[in-house]
């Protein structure tokens, strides 16, 4: 025959107080973990077998400036002794009439007279009497077309430079740019009998100027 256990005895019917129970127990061991602490033991420091090494601070040595500088010694006049002989100097004679020439390269050369260059630009350039329109005219005038530059229909335009000096005067007249056949010597030829100009001035004076005048050739 099957034997029955004791209901009040089986320990099945108190499980859930048990899990309880346990589960408690756990709560209580984590929180008291968390809590705990532990004291931090510090150990005395052995300082028998260690060597001290002391600094040692080098003095401070103040550097004296250096003295001044002696101050200078005043030399007192020395008063002649009485006794001493006094030593006379005979006086110097020049002759004047030993002293010899001086030599020729001291002696001032005089300058010779130095042309000035004439001016390019000046505070009052020089005109023609009468002014361009008169200076044109004249032109005009008396010039004449070369029967080869007719013939070949040479055009163009022949610049003719020269100075106006300090009288009013064309000289030095060049032919500056010319066009040829027979052109460049009709112009120069014009010009053997040249027309007066006002002379240009810088600072009120009469000087030498450069001028470039154009003469055109052009076929009616």
């Amino acid at each position: 025959m099957e034997k029955r256990k004791n209901p009040e005895k089986d320990l099945r019917n108190k499980s859930g107080l048990f899990f309880q129970i346990g589960l408690f127990s756990a709560l209580l061991l984590v929180v008291s973990a968390f809590e705990y602490k532990q004291k931090e033991v510090v150990n005395p420091l052995n300082l028998t077998g260690l060597t001290f090494v002391e600094e040692i601070i080098p003095p401070i040595t103040k550097i004296k400036p250096p003295p001044p500088p002696p101050k200078p010694v005043l030399h007192t006049p020395v008063e002649a002794d009485p006794t001493e002989p006094e030593i006379k100097v005979p006086d110097v004679i020049i002759d004047t009439e030993t002293i010899p020439d001086p030599p020729e390269a001291f002696i001032e050369l005089e300058k010779e007279p130095v042309n000035e260059l004439p001016f390019d630009i000046v505070e009052s350039m020089p005109e023609p009497e009468g002014g361009f329109e008169a200076f044109y005219k004249f032109v005009n005038k008396k010039l004449r077309y070369p029967g080869p530059a007719r013939r070949m229909g040479i055009e163009g335009t022949v610049y003719v430079s020269f100075v106006v000096n300090e009288k009013g005067e064309m000289t030095n007249i060049k032919i500056a740019k010319g066009i040829g056949v027979g052109c460049d010597e009709e112009v120069l030829r014009i010009f053997n009998k040249p027309p007066k100009w006002k002379p240009g001035k810088q600072r009120g004076v009469p000087v030498k100027v450069n001028k470039v005048m154009p003469i055109k050739f052009i076929l009616n």
